[in-house]
């Protein structure tokens, strides 16, 4: 009986010496199975891109528009048509007496005149503004003319001005009354735009240093007020202009027919109706797409800058160029965008005006750097990290021995500048996406 006994307590030992045995060899396979599938990667000097991407329409970049100021009467012509010079479009019912709208300062078209009663506006383009809301309390601790500080992110800049107007008319929401306060400033020699986002600091007694939120606007505005009505616009809402520049025409009483006649070939893309008063007619093998860039990125681009299109319809690429930088906003809720227009040869391709384009521009280059993948970068609370290949010689020890500190600087969608001691030429191991630490991985 104890003998029975004895024997089953040897096979018990028996098995589970030969159960750690088994777990030891496959440990020690899985071991050298991960060295083996590990991919490594040796720091190198590179050259990461930053890019701003956005999408946008193809138009034509060279094209004519005819503006009436009457009623249209007969169209004789439909979206798509090819028309020569000379060709009748139409008749409509137009007034006399043209006259010319002369622009009384230099600077930046605001507004256009869509109407009769409204006005055109141009801005001194370096004179901006910006409006706090100062609550009742602080309100009469403010002073005309008192130093503030206008702080723009986009371009990481500090304006310095004044306190140029405080209004005595509040705005009351529920049981709060706030006052709006003026703050002027000279962006003169800067990127600053109008619609930028902007924080402002000013000193209120017994407050301290009071900070709002806010937009950049223009300062000096001049207006130009019509009787008549407008037949003919030269500039658009963005352009830049000169003193005596020509903006375009309007005109006053006096009905009568007149024919319309096309002033170019091309084609039309845009027809005279009671909404819009305006014949376009554009040239299809002139292109251009205009998309919208960030306030962030904006003061990165330039006039002749080189961009990359591409139009999924024809899956290609094509080369372009920045032709206009537009320089008024359109702001939606707090983010402001700015249209820049970028113009391209279409080639040979089978590119038609309306299609969808995207468009790529470079707005920072940092060359001769240490560039890795993201998925080398291993992230620990606010330090970074790289695993030397090292520890593939001896996978079963914990890899923060391999570790090595490192600093990381301007990234791209796939690869990050990496800085520290004697990093070039060093051999790291790529972490793989089922690794436990808390990275993005590249994935081609």
């Amino acid at each position: 009986m104890k003998k029975n006994k004895k024997s089953k307590k040897w096979m018990w030992i028996i098995g589970i010496i030969l159960l750690v045995v088994i777990v030891a060899f496959q440990f020690l396979g899985n071991r050298n199975n991960l060295a083996d599938s590990t991919k490594t990667y040796t720091i190198t000097q590179g050259e990461i891109s930053l890019v701003s991407l956005s999408t946008g329409k193809i138009s034509s970049s060279d094209q004519d528009s005819i503006r009436l100021s009457g009623t249209v009467t007969d169209v004789k012509v439909k979206l798509g048509d090819s028309v020569k010079k000379g060709d009748i479009l139409g008749e409509y019912t137009k007034t006399s007496s043209t006259n010319a709208i002369i622009s009384p300062i230099s600077g930046v078209v605001t507004q256009l005149p869509l109407q009769l009663g409204t006005n055109l506006a141009i801005s001194n383009s370096s004179q901006f503004k910006m409006q706090i809301n100062v609550s009742e309390n602080e309100v009469n601790k403010i002073k005309l003319y008192q130093y503030a500080e206008v702080y723009v992110s986009a371009i990481d800049y500090t304006f310095y001005g004044s306190v140029s107007s405080i209004s005595k008319v509040g705005t009351t929401i529920g049981l709060s009354t706030t006052y709006p306060v003026i703050i002027t400033f000279e962006g003169k020699n800067q990127s600053a735009l109008v619609g930028m986002s902007a924080v402002s600091k000013t000193f209120v007694e017994g407050y301290g240093d009071y900070y709002v939120n806010g937009k950049i606007e223009a300062a000096n505005e001049t207006k130009v007020e019509l009787d008549g009505t407008v037949t003919k616009l030269d500039v658009k809402v963005g352009d830049t202009v000169t003193k005596g520049q020509k903006l375009g025409e309007y005109q006053s009483s006096l009905q009568a027919n007149t024919k319309v006649v096309a002033t170019r070939d091309g084609i039309i893309t845009a027809i005279a109706s009671s909404v819009s008063p305006e014949f376009v007619i554009s040239n299809p093998e002139a292109l251009k797409v205009v998309i919208n860039i960030t306030e962030t990125d904006i003061h990165k681009i330039e006039l002749g800058q080189s961009a990359d299109v591409y139009i999924e319809a024809v899956d290609r690429h094509f080369k372009g160029t920045v032709s206009n930088i537009g320089l008024v906003g359109n702001t939606n809720l707090d983010y402001t965008t700015y249209p820049v227009t970028v113009d391209f040869d279409g080639e040979d391709a089978p590119l038609f005006i309306g299609m969808s384009a995207s468009a790529k521009i470079v707005t920072e280059t940092k060359s001769n750097i240490l560039i890795v993948p993201f998925e080398s970068i291993v992230a620990e609370n606010t330090n970074r990290y790289l695993i030397s290949a090292e520890w593939l010689q001896n996978t079963r020890a914990d890899q923060s021995e391999y570790y090595i500190p490192i600093e990381t600087g301007i990234a791209d969608a796939f690869n990050v500048e990496v800085i520290g001691e004697n990093l070039e030429g060093k051999e790291i191991i790529i972490i793989e996406e089922s690794s436990v630490f808390p990275i993005f991985s590249n994935n081609d």
